[in-house]
Order: C-alpha cells, then structure tokens, then sequence
C-alpha cells in the first residue's frame, strides 16, 4: 500500500547539495506539507507513494531553492535611478532620499516586484539589510510566498547629508530592531524570520555594535551589515581609527558565527585571518560591484577568503543596484570574475558558486538545519527547470551544475516551490496576478521619482 503525499517532483538529474553533493539521475521527491519526507530514484518514489499532483519530468533539472543572502527589497521602484552615476552622489542625492521618501504601501508593492523577479529566476529566501517600512516587507513576503530575513534599518552617527530618519540615536535604533524581531522571528509558519542591522560600520557607534551583537546573541539571530565595501572606506577607517574595518568589529567584539559582512571588496591579508578565526561569513555582491565600480572584483580577496575556509555566500544587492536579481547570473559572476583577476581558470569555479548560493548561505542565515538543500526532513524549496534550450545542448544533464551556471540563466526556471506551496507554476505566479501588479509598480514608480524630482534618463536621444 502506498503512502499518501501532497506532492511527487520529477527530475532527469536531481542536485541534492546534500553532504556527498549527490546528483540523482531520474530523481522524484515526494513532499508532505511543507517538508521532503522521501527522496530516490523516480520508479521507487513512485511505488512508494501517491500524490495528487506530479510535476517536473525527465528532462528537468531539480535543485534547492537559491538563497539571495543581500537583497534591498525595496528598489525594485527606483530601477535605472542611479545608472553609471559616481561616489558619493549615488547614495546622497537619489538612494537616500528615495529610501526615507517610501511610504509603507510603497514599500510594500516595491518588495512585492522584488520577490516576484527574484521567484521567477529560481531565488526562495532573501535577506533584508534593513529598511523604514520593515512591516510593510513582511506583508509583501506572505502576499508572494517567499521565505526569508527582514530587519529595521538603524545607524546612530548623525549625517548631516542624510534625511533625518536615518540618524537614531543609540537606545531608539537598538529598540526598533527589537520590535521587528518580536514581531516578525518565525512568523508565517516560520517562513519569516528578523535580523539586526548594522547598516554601515561608518554609521554605527562602538555602543550600538556592542549592545546589538549582546542581544543577537541572546535571541539566537543574525546581524546584517555592510563593511569595507571599498578602498575609500578601508583607507578612511585607517586614518579615523588607526585599524581596518574589520579589525575595528573584532575589537568591539562583533565578529562571530551570527554575524554576515556584506562587499567586503578592501581587506587586509590579517582581516582575512580574522573572518575566519571568528567565523563571521562574508557576502559576495559582485553584480553590485561591476555595476558600481566598488572595486571588489579587482581588489578583493575573495578567492583568499574561500581558501582560507571563510564562509562566502552570494547576494544581488537591489534591482537599482544590480539591475537584475538573478542569481544564475550572480554565481556565473561569482565562478569566473575573480578566474580573469588572477589569471587562473581553476579559481572558484561552477561548483563552488552552487555551494555558495544554496548550502552555504542557509548556513550564514543560521537556517541550514531547515534549508540549503534537498534532503528528507528539510523543508520543500525546491526549483525546477527546463534543460530542452539550446544553450543546453547538447548534452544538457551529463554535467548539469556547470551547464547551469556557465551556459544557462534563471530564465531556464520553470516552477517554484516554497515551503511545500507551489508559488510559479509553468512561469505564472499562483498568488499574484503579475500583468496587474507590473501596471500598478509602473504608475508608483513613476510617481515617487517624480516627487523626488528624480527622471531616468536615456543617454542617446529619443524622439
């Protein structure tokens, strides 16, 4: 007698990113509620179990769910906003001003345009920096059924050339990041979870980074944060504090297992020693970077940083700031950027970057026991995609990691699943109707930058 599951998944190669790495030719997955509670070859799985609904099929790739370890959701609006535009004018003259300017129903169908983009390229969780409307990301992540990481916000070193709801003082932005935690950590059945932010290591006082790793600490959650992301500011942490960004957070004690350091492009080769002695993971953007010019593709130290066994994850950083959310793209990125820097070829490579975007971040997000891979007892995120295109071919499972990442993009997704729920099926979204909400985002965008006095431009005339 068969045993009786919501869901059976059909794969020609399953990619299991469990401990071996095992790649399951003609492959099925049967899902009860939200977790895998069988996974072998098609004809077991078959004899074993009944289902109401089967998808996939032998000419599929199946894989986990990819994991976006930094995303600001909220820039799906502003796309196109700081095109080709230099330091520091970017961040003070339209992302700052455009961040403090959303409201909350803004701020919510901004990071509704975001989950979508990042669903229909094979992304199941994000992890939110930090923004104003924290609530208002929440909702948008229960409207589309994402999983992931939300968090308010904060620094405490007042900037004049900022908007004033940037600059809290101490007690006010430790305190805000309480509450989203307390409202939001495991909400959704658990698919929700909250982080601290440490916004910047510029904007942050020696009391707000102690108090908040003691209480992320204490509460068992993540701190979120960007550092070092260029020379400028490595140079600039030098001649402020006689130390490097990073040897600053470990002597205030910040550095450690709960703790993901975003950019990271200017590092010491001690700083490098230090990640890893307090295994404090590190955020790769390098779509972000090659579109902003940080500089971490030419001077980073990310190669080092894997061979020294830090914990390197990947992220897109937002839609105005990557221009795609994508992470197909963003591991392609990843696996040979760094190969043309220092002119080797074995250099992190496709499989590394598989790792880096689906076991290795659920580890940086403390949610490795729940996601990263497909395993029995782990819950369904679970992607499915067409290897029939001809950037596939010929032999398009023989080695299907490499022909993933190398050949193809998240375009090749098919259908989603999260948490068990089918979220796009056949390319269409099962909870949002995307035709609607795309005429919506249009007419908030165009409003928005129109109040901040903001337009796009073309650089070539248009008539």
């Amino acid at each position: 007698m068969s045993e009786a599951v919501d869901l059976i998944v059909h794969g020609g190669v399953i990619v299991t990113m469990d401990r071996d790495r095992r790649l399951l030719r003609d492959g099925a997955i049967a899902v009860r509620g939200q977790r895998i509670v069988a996974l072998g070859k098609s004809p077991e799985i078959e004899r074993d179990f009944s289902a109401p609904k089967r998808i996939g099929g032998a000419d599929k790739l199946v894989f986990p769910g990819l994991i976006d370890c930094h995303n600001h959701p909220v820039h799906f609006l502003s796309k196109g906003m700081i095109d080709d535009m230099r330091f520091p004018e970017r961040w003070r003259d339209r992302v700052w001003p455009y961040e403090a300017a959303l409201s909350a129903e803004e701020t919510e169908v901004a990071s509704t345009g975001t989950f979508l983009e990042m669903i229909r390229h094979g992304t199941t969780c994000f992890a939110d920096p930090g923004t104003f409307e924290p609530d208002a990301v929440a909702q948008a992540a229960a409207t589309t059924g994402i999983r992931g990481i939300v968090s308010r916000l904060t620094w405490d070193v007042a900037d004049p050339s900022a908007p004033p709801e940037y600059n809290d003082d101490s007690a006010t932005a430790l305190s805000r990041g309480e509450a989203v935690i307390a409202r939001w950590h495991g909400a959704y059945e658990g698919r929700l979870r909250a982080s601290f932010s440490l916004v910047r290591g510029s904007h942050v006082t020696p009391k707000l980074i102690r108090e908040t790793k003691a209480r992320a600490d204490a509460l068992g959650v993540l701190i979120h944060g960007h550092l070092s992301s260029t020379r400028g500011e490595f140079e600039a942490a030098l001649e402020q504090w006689g130390k490097t960004p990073v040897e600053r957070y470990r002597d205030l004690g910040v550095l450690g297992r709960n703790t993901q350091l975003v950019h990271m492009g200017a590092l010491s080769e001690d700083d490098v020693a230090i990640l890893r002695a307090s295994d404090t993971t590190v955020c790769h953007c390098p779509s972000a970077s090659m579109f902003g010019g940080f500089g971490c593709i030419a001077h980073g130290r990310f190669p080092e940083l894997i061979q020294a066994g830090v914990r390197v994850v990947l992220g897109t950083d937002a839609c105005a700031v990557s221009r795609f959310l994508d992470m197909v793209r963003v591991m392609y990125l990843g696996a040979c950027a760094h190969k043309d820097v220092m002119a080797d070829p074995t250099v992190i490579g496709a499989h590394k970057a598989m790792e880096m975007a689906t076991i290795d971040a659920a580890e940086a997000l403390l949610w490795h026991k729940d996601i990263g891979s497909l395993e029995v007892g782990k819950l369904a995120d679970i992607v499915i995609a067409d290897t029939d295109g001809i950037e596939w071919q010929p032999n398009s499972l023989l080695n299907p990691v490499a022909n993933l990442v190398y050949s193809a993009d998240g375009g090749c997704v098919r259908t989603v699943i999260i948490d068990g729920r089918i979220v796009m099926e056949d390319r269409r979204f099962t909870s949002v109707n995307e035709r609607a909400f795309l005429e919506r985002a249009s007419l908030y965008s165009t409003a928005i930058l129109a109040r901040l006095g903001i337009g796009l431009r073309t650089v070539w005339p248009m008539s």
